[in-house]
C-alpha cells in the first residue's frame, strides 16, 4: 500500500468517525428533545447505521485491489473505535 493511501485510510476512518458522532449529537437534538442520552434509542441506531454505511463505503473502495486486506480492515476498525472513545472520553471529562 502506498505511503498516500495509508494518509488516506487513517485521514479518512478519522472523519468518517468524527462525522458520526455529530451525527449521533444532531440526531439527539432533533429527535429527543432534551431527554437523557439513552444508549438504546432510535438516535443510536441511526448514527450507527449512517457510520456502518460510510465506513464500510469508503474503505471497500480504498481496499478492494490490496493484497493484505484483512490487516488494513482491522485497522480501519481499530482506527474508528479509537477515535470514537477518545471523542466520547473527552466530552464526558472535560
Amino acid at each position: 500500500m502506498s505511503m498516500f493511501k495509508k494518509v488516506m485510510l487513517f485521514v479518512g476512518n478519522i472523519i468518517i468517525s468524527i462525522i458520526s458522532i455529530y451525527a449521533y449529537i444532531y440526531l439527539w437534538i432533533g429527535l429527543s428533545w432534551g431527554e437523557p442520552i439513552q444508549f438504546l434509542s432510535l438516535e443510536t441506531g441511526l448514527s450507527i447505521l449512517i457510520y456502518s454505511f460510510i465506513f464500510l463505503l469508503y474503505n471497500y473502495l480504498l481496499l478492494r485491489k490490496e493484497r493484505n486486506q484483512k490487516m488494513y480492515w482491522l485497522l480501519s476498525l481499530g482506527i474508528g473505535i479509537a477515535t470514537v472513545t477518545v471523542i466520547v472520553v473527552i466530552i464526558e471529562f472535560f
